[in-house]
Parts: C-alpha cells; structure tokens; sequence
C-alpha cells in the first residue's frame, strides 16, 4: 500500500516533527490510541529504537500489543530524502512494514509518502483494508496539523510546565500554564476544546466544583464561538473571568506563536 500527500510545511519540519512520538499520537488521533507498556518510553523515535505499546481503537476497543522497531535512513549523497522505517509486528500482525518518505516539492513545501507492507495471515486483506482508511486519515490529520503547528508546540510546552507545576502541588501555577495554553488554542476548535477538557479534568482533580461548572457550560459555548467566529481573544478561559470578555494577549506568547511558525 502506498499513499502521498502534500504538507505545506518546509521538508526539515516535518522530518523532524515524524521522529516525534507526540506526532504520532496526534494524527492517529482518534482512530487508534497508542499507549506505552511497562517502563517504556514513548517521546521520540531513534535509530535501533523498539517500543511496546497497547493498541485503542477508537480510543477504549483493545486491538492487542504491537511492537513499534524504528530506523532512520537518510541519502548516501544530499540532504534528501529522509525516511524513518517502523518495521513492526504483533500476534496477530506478522510484519507492519511501514516506510515514511519526507522530500521537498518544487515549491520548498513537503512532498511526504506512507509505504507499508502487511503480512497478517487469514487478516491480511481485512487488515489492509483498515491501513487504507487508517493512512488516509492520517494524511488528512497531518495536513490539518500544518496549519497550526506553531499553535501546538506552544501549547505543549505550556502543558509541560503545567504538569510540573500540578506534581509539585503549584497550583497557581499551574493554572497560568492552563490559562496561557488556552489563550493560543482559541482560534481552532479542537484545540480550544482539549483546552477546557484538560481545566475541567484539573478542577475536578482539585474538587473545585465552582470551577467544574463553569468548565462544562465553556465547553458547550466553544463550538458555538467557532461558528459564529466570536472568539474573545486573550480569554484565559477561567471561571472567573467572563467567557465573553476580550482580554491583552501577553506579549512573550505572541512572539512565541511567530517566531515557531518560522
């Protein structure tokens, strides 16, 4: 099976966002979750590299244990192409021969290409009938993404911090980090959307209720801000503040937004 599309991002972008295990969430998103087994750390695919992960499809129906076994090859002589080799397997999945080709189209963008082979005995036309769907989507996911890649990387150092300061017990802190998260998601629904999941998810941790509340009826409004394109911007988000009140964007998240779509 192969398929190809074009990313409307420079070639070394996207190269270096696939080796990224957190891309690979993102565009296999919500079709199939992949959830690490035991110690193994899932952040980054490296040469040599052999990853044990769960399989969600949908997110919550188990499709059994797939062994993700990464290379990265790149071009004897020039800089292109680049291609990263997941040549995985399961019990049920003899060889999931996946090959990730990046090169550059005539326009400096992205010509990027899905190449795989699989052997599943008995499964193999059922299971490549799901690859067909399963990269399509992919692909789909992947340009949708290059449109708001600087967007994300904000958002998930702001996360990181988040997390940091939720284990060291900083909750005003970690709040900020939710609040500024939100600030930069406002202008894409899902984006927005996750944002209130992750405040809910905190107040409810939190067992602020006020908050709660207040995080459900955001939630139900989101949408209805993205249609109407009525996005109060620099909103942080929060209960206490109005939903609909326009608020300054600060300045370092601004420059920050510009300086990654670079």
């Amino acid at each position: 099976m192969s398929r190809s599309t074009r990313i409307d991002l420079p070639p070394a972008t996207v190269w270096a966002e696939v080796q990224t295990a957190p891309l690979l969430q993102h565009i296999a998103w919500p079709m199939v979750r992949f959830i690490p087994v035991g110690e193994t750390s899932l952040d980054a695919f490296r040469p040599g590299g052999r990853y044990q992960v769960k399989l969600r499809l949908w997110g919550f129906i188990p499709f059994g244990t797939q062994w993700i076994v990464t290379s990265l090859h790149e071009p004897e002589t020039g800089d292109w192409p680049k291609r990263l080799r997941d040549n995985g397997y399961s019990a049920l999945i003899a060889k999931w021969d996946h090959w990730i080709t990046v090169t550059p189209d005539a326009n400096g963008r992205t010509h990027y290409s899905d190449d795989v082979e699989i052997s599943a005995g008995i499964m193999t036309p059922f299971i490549w009938a799901f690859a067909q769907i399963f990269y399509r989507h992919r692909q789909r996911r992947w340009r949708g993404l290059a449109r708001t890649l600087s967007m994300h990387r904000v958002i998930a150092d702001e996360m990181t911090l988040f997390r940091a300061a939720r284990a060291s017990g900083e909750q005003a802190a970690a709040w900020r980090h939710l609040e500024r998260a939100h600030i930069v998601s406002q202008p894409h629904l899902g984006l927005h959307l996750a944002s209130h999941w992750s405040m809910l998810g905190f107040a409810v941790e939190l067992r602020d209720w006020r908050e709660t509340a207040g995080q459900v009826v955001r939630l139900a409004l989101a949408p209805l801000g993205a249609l109407t394109g009525r996005i109060p911007v620099g909103n942080t988000g929060r209960s206490n503040v109005s939903a609909f009140q326009p608020m300054p964007v600060p300045q370092d998240l601004a420059a920050k937004i510009e300086a990654r779509s670079k």
